[in-house]
Formats: structure tokens, C-alpha cells, sequence
């Protein structure tokens, strides 16, 4: 098992090494484990695991207010992610948060309308309704946090990822009907969790990652990548979600990677994948790889990083969307010394 300050050396030395860069890939929803994700890497990639492993705690990942705190399914998680820690590997964690306001129209607990301002301000009012409903969810996720913690796991958090949208309640618009939101808002209720984990839970195994969605700054799309920027203080390192349709998106000097490296802080693709026309969901993975590969998406990275990107890790959403495992070719792609797998990893700490 790795120490907070290993890991960050070892992602600060991936950071600045344009030779090489850290893949990982993220659990799929619906409470799939991590060994299961590790087969099916396994098999796609002719037997690699990925350096980094992607978790997320609410309904797209391990969904853990069903799960419920202390039973079988949750000492069974843990004890996979720690396991995968114990070899090397480097965890990170987000959450999709439920709607404290359900909308039954919503195609996830984690869509749907909120509200403006003032039930911005009635959820981070302590002890309103709102403020108890989403309290104890991230009290539950941050109990789990802790237990990873005591078994020695650092986790890379990253909450309110692409909170610069449109998509989840927690955005900075939930409706396109509404108003953008203050950017404020969403710094109030980063520093709200990030004071509820720190100073009354106790947690110190956590890195705190800023990442909102790539960004144009449009209209109707979304805000600008600093949108939200909750302050040093309160962040260890920053990236971008990245689901591109043309593969120029981060491509422009002053556009959303370059500001995010101007935080001075270890930049990361914290999600990663292709979308239409890119991605088409319903081919398999060789009528896929004709279109874009596992290996076009390599070759995607090392642009990125030809034009002066820094990027310590690239992490694939899960495999039935646009995991480097759905593409195609992706055991040609991992065996590229640019791609550090777990066994590879393992040489980087040394």
C-alpha cells in the first residue's frame, strides 16, 4: 500500500513526463464491482489492469444508499478496492449525488430540476430539509471514504464534477428553462463538503480534484472551466471531463485544458471518452474500431500533449460507453509504452 505522498509524487513525475501517462477506467453502474471490470479489461486488453480505477458512490456506480453502510455488498467493495490499492493501483472516487428534490421525470437520481437561488440557499442552511436529505448522503458516502481510509487507501475525490453544466441537479443550471446559476453557489457547497469531511468527519486519506466539463463558455451549453474554482485552499488538483465529437475540443490556446493547467496544480483527464459521431453505441467493438479506436484514442492523447498539455492520468467511462475496452484494438493501444498499466505503475513508485 501506497502513501498519499507517493502517490502524488508518482502522479506529479506523470504530470511533467510527456513519455507516458497513467490509464484508468471507471466501474460501470448498477453496482458493478471492481473484479468484474478488472476481467473484462483484462480480456480486452490481452491481460493488462489499469493503473488507475474509477469509482463512483451514488446511482452511477456502487450506489451505496442502496447498498446500505456495514452490509455484505459493502465489505465486499471495500475489500476489492483495497485490494486493487494493496497491488499499486491508485483509486479515485466521484458521486453522483441524489436530487434532494426528486423528479420523477428524471432518467437518474442524479437529473432532474432543483431549483434557483433560494433552494440553493435552503440546501446549505444547516438544518433545513433539504440541507438533512443531502447531509446524509454525504455523510454515508464520506463513512465509506473514511473506511477505505482506515485500511490505508487514498482516494482522489472529485466532487461536483461538471458542475459547469446543464445535466445534473447539482449543475449550474438543472433546466435549460432556467437561469445559470451564481457560480458562488456551487463554491458554498464545495467548501461545505469539503469542511464536513475534513473538519467534522476527519477525513486526511482524501486528494481533492477540481473537474468541470470542457467548455466553450457558450450559452446554452456550458460555463467556463474556473466557473466554480472553489479556491487553492480547498483543491490538491484539477482536470477536465472530456467526451469529445471531433477531437479539438481541449485545442485552442486559452480554452479549457490551458486554464486548467494555469491553477499551477497536476492536471488530469478525469473522464475520457468518444461521443457521436466518434461513437456509435450500438456497433461491437470491431465494426467500432473502423470508426474510432482505442488506438485513435491514444493517438488523441499524445496531440494533446504535442501541443503543451500536461496530463498525469486519462480515465475511460465504463466499458458499454466509451471505455478504451469498447473501442476496439485496445490491446494494441495498451501495449504502447506511452500507456502505464497497473505492472508498469508499479516501476513508477520505485
Amino acid at each position: 500500500m501506497h502513501t498519499k505522498e507517493q502517490i502524488m509524487n508518482v502522479l506529479k513525475r506523470s504530470y511533467e513526463d510527456s513519455r507516458y501517462i497513467l490509464m484508468g477506467e471507471q466501474l460501470m453502474g448498477g453496482m458493478d464491482m471492481p473484479n468484474d471490470m478488472f476481467a473484462r479489461y483484462r480480456k480486452a486488453t490481452g491481460g493488462k489492469l489499469p493503473a488507475v480505477l474509477g469509482i463512483d458512490l451514488a446511482c452511477y456506480g456502487l450506489d451505496l444508499q442502496k447498498v446500505g453502510e456495514g452490509s455484505k455488498k459493502w465489505n465486499e467493495m471495500l475489500d476489492q478496492i483495497t485490494d486493487f490499492a494493496e497491488q499499486g493501483g491508485i483509486v479515485t472516487a466521484s458521486s453522483h449525488f441524489a436530487n434532494p428534490i426528486p423528479d420523477p421525470e428524471a432518467r437518474a437520481l442524479c437529473r432532474g430540476v432543483f431549483g434557483g437561488a433560494d433552494k440553493w440557499d435552503e440546501m446549505l442552511t444547516e438544518g433545513t430539509e433539504l440541507n438533512k436529505i443531502i447531509k446524509d448522503e454525504l455523510i454515508l458516502d464520506g463513512k465509506f471514504l473514511k473506511a477505505l481510509g482506515e485500511r490505508g487507501v487514498t482516494v482522489l475525490w472529485r466532487p461536483l464534477h461538471e458542475a459547469n453544466g446543464g445535466w445534473f441537479w447539482f449543475c449550474a443550471r438543472s433546466t435549460k428553462k432556467m437561469d445559470w446559476l451564481d457560480g458562488e453557489y456551487l463554491r458554498r457547497f464545495w467548501r461545505y463538503i469539503y469542511k464536513l469531511y475534513t473538519d467534522e468527519m476527519k477525513l486526511d486519506n482524501l486528494v481533492w480534484i477540481y473537474s468541470p466539463n470542457v467548455s466553450a463558455n457558450s450559452s446554452n451549453g456550458t460555463r467556463d472551466v474556473l466557473y466554480y474554482y472553489p479556491g487553492d485552499e480547498y483543491c490538491d488538483m484539477v482536470g477536465v471531463d472530456w467526451y469529445t465529437s471531433n477531437k479539438m475540443e481541449l485545442n485552442n490556446p486559452g480554452h479549457s485544458y490551458d486554464k486548467i493547467m494555469s491553477l499551477g496544480k497536476i492536471a488530469v483527464l478525469a473522464e475520457l471518452g468518444p461521443r457521436p459521431p466518434l461513437r456509435e453505441y450500438e456497433l461491437d467493438s470491431d465494426k467500432q474500431a473502423k470508426l474510432f479506436s482505442a488506438v485513435d484514442l491514444i493517438d488523441m492523447i499524445k496531440d494533446q500533449i504535442r501541443r503543451g498539455c500536461k496530463i498525469a492520468y486519462a480515465l475511460t467511462w465504463h466499458y458499454g460507453r466509451s471505455s478504451i475496452c469498447s473501442l476496439g484494438r485496445a490491446d494494441e493501444a495498451m501495449a504502447d509504452p506511452f500507456c502505464v498499466d497497473l505492472e508498469k505503475l508499479g516501476t513508477l513508485y520505485e
